[in-house]
């Protein structure tokens, strides 16, 4: 595993380019990871001899006192001991949530429980594309949660604890609060309907992990952007079936125009990256610098994700008509100055959601695909797809 030494995003072995910042990191290797952990290794070890050798002088003195008739622990020092302050998981969240910059002490409301929540979805399950589009409509101030008593995600029936209750963010994912009065105190338990429920974390763990994160910045905005509605009552299962069924007959289309606007867009983008990107005009193939043509190559070669190595189904398919899980509507290339180096995107289509693939791949039998890390590139592709006529570029 390898770090774009610019901003940090998680890499693969097989990436030349930071596909979040356009970095080069060819020339990043592992090997150069692992010789700083040896080194820290190598100075824990030291300071932990040192550590040793100093404990075992004060046990030393402690006991040549303790010989001379010297008592240092009285009644009163262990009743000090004992007095300690002990920090509450209240006192927890308060410090966490004072380092992003809210007022300590002061009640979270349940849309600053949810800017917290989604943040840390986001930062948990990196390969969850359900989570991710979440977290992206958040951003863009599109997400509506609802919470109720009970609700059903698909085929488990979620009940929340008393003083509890289920948040609903999309008819497939949702999470619970088991104490809304005091989410300090609360445990979270995040719902996937394909997945189930996960283990449930304490609100303050949450609230720590993401005061941490790259996304500090990000979660009062998250709070601000996002409206939660109370619902005293659980919606009928036939409801939730028709909001299905009218959600599957809502489906994505690609034609001229907005392949059009991804062409615009991507101007712009490699403008911002410093990158100049070829697009697959739909006659004469795409080749890249590592010998890739693109779209033949769907049908010769294995495509698989980098993160579990799975092969997918996948193939160029701008009318939305063939049998493929991922339905890749635009291709854009961009080679580097060295022999092999690439950063290729693929525009697909994926279980009705707009999904950006990058593939970097400069050897092998198989190509190792997954899914950007950009933001800029995935809301972009969000808009476009789905017919928003705003300036798809900022």
């Amino acid at each position: 595993m390898k770090y774009c030494p610019k901003c940090g995003n998680r890499l693969t072995t097989n990436d030349k380019y930071c596909d979040k910042c356009g970095t080069d990191v060819s020339n990043v290797t592992t090997s150069q990871l692992e010789n700083v952990q040896r080194v820290q290794t190598n100075n824990v070890e030291t300071k932990n001899s040192k550590l040793r050798r100093n404990c075992l002088i004060i046990v030393a003195c402690v006991v040549m006192l303790t010989a001379a008739g010297v008592v240092f622990f009285t009644l009163q020092s262990e009743n000090m001991n004992n007095s300690l302050p002990f920090i509450s998981r209240k006192e927890k969240t308060d410090h966490a949530a004072a380092r992003i910059g809210y007022t300590p002490n002061k009640k979270m409301s349940s849309k600053d429980t949810a800017g917290f929540t989604i943040a840390y979805a986001h930062m948990n399950f990196p390969d969850d594309s359900d989570w991710a589009q979440a977290y992206d409509k958040c951003q863009m101030g599109e997400l509506d949660i609802s919470s109720y008593p009970e609700y059903n995600f698909g085929d488990y029936d979620v009940k929340a604890p008393q003083g509890g209750a289920v948040y609903v963010v999309t008819p497939d994912l949702g999470y619970v609060v088991s104490d809304v009065n005091n989410p300090s105190d609360a445990q979270i338990t995040y719902i996937n309907s394909k997945k189930g429920a996960e283990k449930p974390v304490y609100f303050h763990t949450l609230a720590k992990k993401v005061a941490h994160s790259p996304h500090k910045n990000e979660v009062r905005s998250l709070g601000k952007k996002v409206e939660v509605v109370t619902k005293k009552t659980t919606p009928k299962k036939s409801d939730s079936e028709l909001n299905s069924k009218t959600k599957s007959r809502d489906k994505l289309s690609w034609d001229d125009a907005k392949e059009k606007q991804l062409a615009d867009f991507m101007d712009d983008f490699g403008d911002k990256m410093d990158q100049d990107y070829d697009e697959y005009n739909g006659d004469d193939a795409l080749e890249t610098n590592a010998g890739q043509k693109y779209p033949d190559i769907f049908e010769d070669t294995d495509f698989k994700l980098t993160d579990d190595n799975k092969v997918i189904n996948i193939g160029w398919d701008p009318e939305l008509k063939k049998d493929d899980d991922y339905h890749v509507v635009s291709i854009f290339n961009y080679d580097g100055d060295s022999d092999e180096l690439h950063i290729t995107y693929l525009f697909c289509i994926h279980d009705n959601q707009p999904v950006v693939l990058v593939d970097q791949t400069t050897n092998g039998d198989d190509v190792s695909v997954k899914e950007t890390e950009n933001a800029d590139l995935k809301n972009g592709f969000a808009k476009i797809v789905n017919g928003d006529d705003s300036d798809n570029a900022d």
